[in-house]
């Protein structure tokens, strides 16, 4: 979306066959903060919040998502 490829998130839904519902959740993890990403991806330290919190850690100020992640 960012490209200006898709204007809706219904558009990329459609494209690969999944409900909008389902990317628009999946998009909010882009929104996490990078040192979050980083040791998710990275280090794979354990986390202290399960996948569907981390939608909602996505909407927080990015100090507040690595200490709720991971405390």
């Amino acid at each position: 979306m960012d490209t200006g490829e898709f204007s809706t998130i219904q558009e990329p839904a459609e494209a690969v066959g999944l409900a909008k519902r389902h990317v628009s959740r999946q998009l909010q993890l882009a929104y996490l903060a990078p040192e979050v990403l980083k040791r998710l991806t990275c280090r794979r330290e354990p986390l202290a919040v399960s996948l569907n919190d981390l939608y909602f850690l996505a909407g927080e100020a990015w100090p507040e998502k690595e200490q709720r992640g991971f405390s």
